[in-house]
């Protein structure tokens, strides 16, 4: 019965995300009460509150207490096809800003030594970041260079200057590829703090290493992410010999 529950429920967040769009609904617009999308659809009322709590835990709709539901703002979109800085993904999408929370000479343990292609115990620029979308935080961050390649790499601001083009222009390194891994998870306190959400709350979890025009890894990143305000879109072509 639960997993008949289930494919009910989701037959009515597909219905619902389908009413938005033919109806115009814009965000910040209040969606139909339980009890008209019950009729509406000749479903009960419990199937119709289960399906808005999970579009609301998809960041999808946003509750109000003693207001209604509300569509939520559109979520910012991360397309995985071509190599980009943070700056150039979201060019003209609002205003971005970041947030410098440290940046500091770490050794390297064994970890990351071993993505680098370093010695366990060598210095690496650990730069971590709070970006903004019009004051809105969305990702948290954390970047991993290694010393030797960039000295003094740390006289540098980062709050409105970009890491890959002060990479470029001072260092001559031209990130050419990444390798990237995607997951979902759960938010600790320390991310939850830094992003405005709460512990426990959906993030992504996004972690990839970056290689220059010589093949050598250059930077490994990790980069949290509100699960709620953005997504992937990941682009395949066809290759025919």
């Amino acid at each position: 019965m639960t997993k008949y529950n289930n494919l009910r429920s989701e037959r009515v967040m597909d219905a619902l995300a389908e009413y938005i769009d033919k109806t115009g609904l814009q965000p910040g617009d209040t969606v139909p009460s339980e009890r008209m999308l019950s009729e509406m659809w000749q479903v009960s009322r419990g199937t119709v509150r289960e399906a808005l709590g999970r579009m609301c835990r998809e960041g999808i709709l946003i509750p109000m207490q003693g207001k209604g539901t509300y569509v939520a703002p559109e979520k910012e979109h991360i397309e995985m096809k071509t190599m980009i800085s943070f700056s150039e993904a979201f060019s003209g999408k609002g205003k971005l800003a970041s947030r410098v929370l440290s940046q500091r000479l770490e050794e390297a343990d064994e970890y990351l030594a071993k993505i680098l292609h370093m010695t366990p115990g060598e210095k690496v620029h650990v730069l971590s970041r709070v970006r903004e979308i019009d004051g809105k935080k969305l990702l948290l961050e954390i970047s991993h260079i290694p010393a030797e390649k960039c000295p003094g790499l740390e006289k540098f601001s980062f709050e409105n200057a970009s890491l890959y083009s002060i990479l470029e222009i001072h260092y001559g390194i031209y990130m050419d590829h990444q390798d990237i891994s995607v997951q979902l998870s759960s938010a600790s306190e320390t991310e939850a703090r830094y992003l405005d959400i709460r512990p426990g709350d959906p993030v992504f979890v996004e972690k990839g290493t970056a290689y220059d025009r010589n093949g050598q890894a250059a930077e490994y990143t990790k980069t949290i992410m509100d699960a709620r305000k953005g997504n992937y879109t990941v682009s395949i072509s066809s290759e025919y010999p």
